[in-house]
C-alpha cells in the first residue's frame, strides 16, 4: 500500500491530479481564482456585443412576452479565438465546431499537462471522459440559417462530441459521454468518472463541466419562470436573495485511483473520499427541490467513505440565492452534517456564485475548485452578497455559519480535514462529493537545487554544481514565446526546493511540440 493512504480507504479514493478552466473575468487558472475569491471581486457584467444585441431583448417589466427583465451574467472574455491548427481541425469545420467543444479541447490538453501527461502518453489508453454540459445554443442558431449548413454540422453541434471531440482528439478508449442533469450536471458527471475508476473500467477519467451564454432565448425562458436576479446579484443565505445570476465557463479535472497516483509519482491536488448521486422524486413542481433527497444522499456519501459529519470543515454548496432553493440545501446540510456540531463550533459553508454568478451545467466544477483551493490554503474565503442573513433559514439551530469573513479552516484533532460540494439540478438530480487534501509523500531523491527564485537569470545551480535543464515548446512561433514567458514568470515565483521537480516536469513529462527554447 503506498505510504500515508491507508485513512483515505485507498479502493475507493479517487485523486485529482491536473485541472485547468475558464471562468469569467479572465480567469484560467487556479492561482487566478483563488485571488479573486481572496480579493472578493465580483465578476459579473453586461452581455458582450459579440454574443447578441441585448437591448432588442431587455424590458424591465417582468411580464413583457418575448423579453427578459434582466441581461447580465458573468461572461468570458473570448469564445470565439480557437487554434484550430494545434487540434488538427481544418478552418471550415471549425467555423461549425461548437465553442463548447473547442473549450474541452483546450481544458483537456491544459489539464493533462498541468497532471504531466503527454497526448502520446494518453493516446491508446483506457482513459474515459464524462462531460456536464445541456446547452444546445449553438445548434440552434445554425439552424437560424439551412443555407449556413454543411457538412460539419451535424458533428460539430452535437451535445455528445463534448466529450467524444476530446476522445477522438486524444486518442481515449474509455467511456466517453455527455451528462445532462441541468445545474447538477458537471458533479454528476465527475461521480460517474468516479465510479468508471473505481470499478476499474478505467485507470484514468477526464471530468468536465462547460456552459456557455450565446443565445437570448435561455434568457428570456427563465426570466418568463422569475428565477434570475432583477438586481443582477446572486446572493446566496442573503435575506435580499432574489433569484440567480447566469454565468458561463468551464473547468476540466484529471482523475486517477489514489493508490495508482502515489505509485506513479503523480502530484495529487486532493482527493475524492467518496461522491454519490440520487434524486427527489416526486415534488410539489419539477423543480422544487427536495430536503429530504438531499439529506438522505449526503448521509450515505459520507457514511459509505468513512467521515464522521465532525470531521467536515467547510461545504461548498450550490447556493444560487434563489428564495425557495437556499433554504431547502440548508435544511437538508444542517441535519446531516449540522447537527453533529451540537457541542462544537457551526459547519462553515459558503457559494462561489456570490462572486462568479451561476455556471449552471458547470457549476459543480467552479465549486470542486474553489473547494481544492479551501483544502490547499487552509482558508475560507468571505462569501459575497451574503448579508444580511436569510431570517427564514434557522443557521442556529442548524448549526450552519455561512462564511461572511474569511477565516482559517478548522483542522481537526485528527488531522484529516474534509469539505463537501453540494449540487442539485432544477430536474430533481443531486449530487455530493466528499474531498480530503493529498496524503503526505515521500520527499523525491533527487539532488535538491538552490538559487534566488527572484532572480531573472535563469541559471540554477544544483547543490551538486550541475545546471538544471528547462524546457518549453509549442507548435507556433508566437505560442513558444508565450509559453517561455509564462515559465519564466513561474521561475520567478517558485521557491528553490521546487526547481528541481519543475525542471524535472518540463523536460520529461510534458510533450515537446516543433518550436522549442530550452535554457540552463
Amino acid at each position: 500500500m503506498p505510504p500515508n493512504s491507508a485513512q483515505y480507504h485507498p479502493e475507493d479514493a479517487v485523486a485529482v491530479v491536473g485541472a485547468a478552466c475558464r471562468l469569467p473575468g479572465g480567469i484560467d487558472t487556479l492561482d487566478a481564482l483563488w485571488s479573486a475569491l481572496t480579493e472578493g471581486r465580483e465578476l459579473i457584467g453586461d452581455v458582450p456585443p459579440d454574443r447578441f444585441d441585448a437591448s432588442r431583448w431587455l424590458d424591465p417589466e417582468p411580464r413583457r412576452p418575448g423579453k427578459t427583465y434582466i441581461a447580465k451574467g458573468g461572461f468570458l472574455r473570448d469564445v470565439q479565438g480557437f487554434d484550430a491548427e494545434f487540434f488538427g481541425i481544418s478552418p471550415r469545420e471549425a467555423a461549425r465546431l461548437d465553442p463548447l467543444q473547442r473549450m474541452l479541447l483546450e481544458m483537456a490538453v491544459e489539464a493533462a499537462d498541468d497532471a504531466g501527461y503527454t497526448a502520446d502518453r494518453l493516446a491508446g489508453s483506457d482513459t474515459a471522459v464524462y462531460v456536464g454540459a445541456s446547452s444546445q445554443a449553438f445548434s440552434l442558431l445554425q439552424g437560424l440559417d439551412p443555407a449556413s449548413v454543411d457538412a460539419h454540422t451535424m458533428t460539430g453541434g452535437a451535445m455528445g462530441n463534448t466529450a467524444n471531440r476530446v476522445s477522438h482528439f486524444l486518442g481515449l478508449h474509455g467511456p466517453s459521454l455527455a451528462v445532462d442533469t441541468a445545474c447538477s450536471s458537471s458533479l454528476v458527471a465527475l461521480h460517474h468518472a468516479c465510479e468508471a475508476l473505481r470499478h476499474g473500467r478505467s485507470g484514468m477519467a477526464l471530468a468536465a463541466g462547460a456552459h456557455l451564454l450565446l443565445s437570448p432565448v435561455e434568457f428570456v425562458g427563465f426570466s418568463r419562470a422569475s428565477m434570475l436576479s432583477p438586481t443582477g446579484r446572486c446572493r446566496p443565505f442573503s435575506a435580499d436573495a432574489d433569484g440567480y445570476v447566469r454565468s458561463e465557463g468551464g473547468a476540466l479535472v484529471v482523475l486517477k485511483p489514489l493508490a495508482r497516483a502515489l505509485e506513479d509519482g503523480d502530484r495529487v491536488l486532493g482527493v475524492i473520499l467518496g461522491s454519490g448521486v440520487n434524486s427527489d422524486g416526486r415534488t410539489p413542481t419539477l423543480a422544487q427541490p427536495s430536503a429530504d433527497a438531499q439529506e438522505a444522499l449526503l448521509r450515505e456519501v459520507y457514511a459509505a467513505a468513512g467521515v464522521d459529519p465532525g470531521e467536515v470543515a467547510y461545504v461548498e454548496m450550490h447556493g444560487t440565492g434563489t428564495p425557495v432553493g437556499d433554504p431547502v440545501e440548508c435544511r437538508a446540510v444542517g441535519r446531516a452534517l449540522g447537527a453533529a456540531r451540537a457541542e462544537s463550533a457551526p459547519l462553515p459553508v459558503g457559494s462561489v456564485k456570490g462572486q462568479l454568478g451561476h455556471l449552471e451545467p458547470a457549476s459543480g466544477m467552479a465549486g470542486l475548485l474553489k473547494a481544492l483551493l479551501v483544502l490547499r490554503h487552509r482558508r475560507v474565503p468571505r462569501s459575497v452578497n451574503a448579508l444580511p442573513l436569510n431570517p427564514a433559514i434557522d443557521f442556529d439551530g442548524l448549526r450552519l455559519a455561512p462564511a461572511v469573513e474569511s477565516t482559517p479552516l478548522r483542522v481537526p484533532s485528527g488531522g484529516r480535514v474534509v469539505v463537501g460540494v453540494n449540487s442539485f439540478g432544477f430536474g430533481g438530480a443531486n449530487a455530493h462529493v466528499a474531498l480530503a487534501g493529498p496524503p503526505a509523500q515521500p520527499p523525491v531523491p533527487s539532488p535538491a537545487p538552490v538559487g534566488d527564485a527572484g532572480a531573472t537569470a535563469p541559471a540554477v545551480e544544483a547543490v551538486a554544481g550541475t545546471r538544471l535543464p528547462v524546457l518549453v515548446s509549442a507548435r507556433t512561433p508566437q505560442g513558444a514565446v508565450e509559453a517561455a514567458r509564462r515559465m519564466a514568470t513561474r521561475l520567478r515565483r517558485c521557491p528553490p526546493e521546487e526547481y528541481y521537480d519543475l525542471a524535472h516536469t518540463s523536460v520529461v513529462r510534458r510533450g515537446r511540440h516543433e518550436h522549442r527554447a530550452a535554457v540552463l
